[in-house]
């Protein structure tokens, strides 16, 4: 058991090593300083979702499309974005946001050497949908 849990761990290792790589690798231009950024943030459970929308809302409208990722079963982080983002839309009008969905990597009493393989299953989401997006902060 601990022979599998070793090699999960040094695939998602390389896995990891290959998203930085490529993520690294693409061509980085500045444009002008009013373009749009394009932002994706990590939503997560224990005050982490009300950390993260405090440190967006300091950002200015140039920061939009704002990408959200949440695991499938957190409703709470959900609602939360979605509060927020209504009162981001009185102030300026043209933002944009997206929720996606997916599925979290460990739960709560969930075996570390069980939550190798949740966390790779999660992950197999969470990279192409990086790739896909390809946020700028």
């Amino acid at each position: 058991m601990l022979l599998g849990a070793s090699v999960a761990a040094l695939l998602c290792l390389l896995l990891l090593l290959l998203f930085l790589g490529r993520f690294f690798q693409r061509k980085q231009t500045r444009g002008p300083r009013n373009a749009a950024v394009k932002v994706l943030a990590v939503a997560g459970s224990g005050g982490h979702t009300t950390e993260i929308l405090r440190l967006l809302s300091s950002l200015s409208q140039a920061y939009s499309p704002r990408h959200y990722v949440l695991a499938d079963s957190d409703k709470m982080s959900e609602d939360k974005i979605h509060s927020f983002e209504q009162k981001r839309a009185e102030m300026f009008p043209d933002s944009l946001f997206t929720l996606h969905r997916i599925p979290r990597s460990r739960e709560v009493r969930q075996s570390w050497s069980s939550s190798v393989l949740t966390t790779i299953h999660s992950m197999c989401y969470a990279l192409p949908l990086a790739f896909r997006l390809k946020p700028d902060l």
